[in-house]
């Protein structure tokens, strides 16, 4: 297989801090690894464990992933999510990763075989700002941040690509903010 899946992840206590309104720490901490176990897991289904990259600087993360037959990246602390994730893109060692955000409730097989079909996809959350999902030549630059999802269609047309929007609920559901929370077992 000519790619694999990447998910980028933060240590789980320091995860989802926009939902301290309405989760407690432990809970925004729980919250953070069922939603990673949910998407490594149909990740893992999908493509297999082996073609899996988790890039994240919690050593318990990391040695999960290990447990499981997947591939780790440790980021350093110093690091940005667009760095991290170009290191593990080297380290994936494919000419094309699927990019995938960790807190994904409602992801299934189906949402990864759908960004998996072209040569480049995009898949915004529901709000088409931010990116949730990318399919992308390994060698491009990331451009995850605030409006991501217009920065990285820019970056893939000036690279003389044609990037396929995906709009699939279980890859534009992702949960940031107290509303998210409405559709979601806690």
């Amino acid at each position: 297989m000519d790619l694999r899946v990447v998910i980028p992840v933060k240590p789980f206590t320091e995860a989802k801090q926009r939902l301290a309104s309405v989760l407690n720490r432990t809970q925004r901490a729980e919250l953070a690894e069922r939603m990673f176990r949910q998407v490594f897991g149909v990740a893992a289904s999908w493509a297999g464990a082996a073609n899996v990259v988790v890039v994240s600087r919690a050593e318990d993360i990391l040695a999960m992933v290990r447990n499981e037959g997947g591939i780790v990246v440790q980021e350093e602390k110093t690091s940005s999510l667009n760095s991290a994730l170009s290191h593990a893109a080297v380290a994936a060692a494919v000419s094309r990763i699927l990019v995938v955000a960790g807190d994904l409730p409602f992801l299934a097989h189906d949402d990864l075989a759908e960004m998996a079909r072209g040569e480049c996809a995009i898949a915004p959350d529901r709000h088409r700002r931010g990116t949730n999902a990318l399919l992308w030549p390994a060698q491009l630059p990331f451009a995850f941040g605030e409006n991501s999802f217009a920065r990285h269609r820019a970056i893939a047309e000036g690279a003389g690509l044609i990037p396929t929007v995906v709009l699939r609920r279980g890859l534009a559901h992702d949960v940031d903010v107290p509303d998210d929370l409405n559709s979601v077992e806690i």
